[in-house]
C-alpha cells in the first residue's frame, strides 16, 4: 500500500513540474482569437432547446474571472428549463480563473445538499467527466453539473485538467479551454428525473462545444479532436 502511494506520490510530483512549465512557459496565445464567433450567439440554436433568455454578466464578474468569452443562457426543453453557463479562457495562464460551484453557491446563500459525485457520459466517440451536486435555497433545487474542458478533453479533477492543457500545449494544439456548468431546476420534480434531462442536453450540446473548439481561431491543423487514438496521460487512482 505504501509503495502504490509513494509511486502515485512521485508521478503527481512529475506531473505538477512538466504541467507547469508547459501551461506557463513561454509561447502563449495572444489574448485574443481571430475567426471565432461569439459563445453567445453560437450556442442559441440546440436541437430541441430554445434560448429563452440572455442573462449578461456585470463587468465586475467578467474581471473577477477573467474571462475571454461566455456564454450565459436559459433554455426551455420538452422536459422543462436547463441552464448553461461556459466561461472560455484563450490562454493558460488563466487556468486558475475559473470558480467551482462549491465555492460561488454557499457564497450567493445556496446549500450544498451533497459532495461531489463524479459521472462519465458517453457522447458519440467521447467520454466526458463531470461532477454533480444538489444545490438548495429558499424551495429552490437545482442539479448542477460541471467539468473542465481541454478540446475535447474534459476533466472533474484540477490535476487532470492542467494535463490535458499541457499536453494540448505540448501537440501545439492550442491553449483555449473553458469551465462549463449546466443547472437543471427540479423542485417540482425528481433527481432521477433531473439527472437524465441533464444527460439528454448534455448529449446535444456536447458536440457543439466540440465544434467551437475546432472553429477557425489560430492555425491548429493538428488539433487533438483529429487524433483521438491519443490520449493525455491519465493519473492512476
Amino acid at each position: 500500500m505504501g509503495t502504490k502511494i509513494e509511486t502515485k506520490l512521485v508521478i503527481l510530483a512529475v506531473l505538477f513540474l512538466v504541467t507547469t512549465i508547459l501551461v506557463h512557459g513561454r509561447g502563449s496565445e495572444p489574448a485574443t482569437v481571430h475567426g471565432k464567433p461569439s459563445l453567445q450567439d453560437y450556442f442559441q440554436n440546440l436541437a430541441g432547446y430554445k434560448a429563452s433568455r440572455d442573462i449578461a454578466l456585470t463587468d465586475a464578474a467578467t474581471k473577477m474571472l477573467k474571462l475571454d468569452d461566455y456564454a450565459f443562457i436559459d433554455y426551455e426543453g420538452r422536459k422543462g428549463g436547463i441552464n448553461l453557463y461556459i466561461g472560455y479562457y484563450y490562454t493558460a495562464n488563466k487556468l486558475s480563473a475559473s470558480h467551482s460551484p462549491l465555492v460561488c453557491y454557499p457564497t450567493q446563500g445556496w446549500k450544498i445538499d451533497n459532495k461531489p459525485e463524479r459521472r462519465t457520459l458517453v457522447v458519440g466517440q467521447y467520454s466526458l467527466n463531470y461532477e454533480a451536486i444538489v444545490t438548495s435555497y429558499s424551495g429552490q433545487k437545482e442539479l448542477v453539473l460541471y467539468w473542465n474542458q481541454t478540446y475535447a478533453w474534459t476533466s472533474n479533477q484540477a490535476y487532470q485538467h492542467k494535463i490535458n492543457l499541457a499536453y494540448n500545449k505540448l501537440m501545439k494544439t492550442g491553449e483555449q479551454h473553458a469551465f462549463v456548468r449546466v443547472t437543471v431546476p427540479f423542485a417540482n420534480s425528481s433527481q432521477d428525473e433531473a439527472e437524465k434531462a441533464g444527460a439528454d442536453f448534455i448529449r446535444i450540446f456536447f458536440p457543439r462545444l466540440i465544434e467551437y473548439f475546432s472553429e477557425t481561431g489560430p492555425a491548429q491543423a493538428q488539433s487533438s479532436l483529429f487524433l483521438p487514438q491519443l490520449r493525455p496521460l491519465q493519473l492512476p487512482e
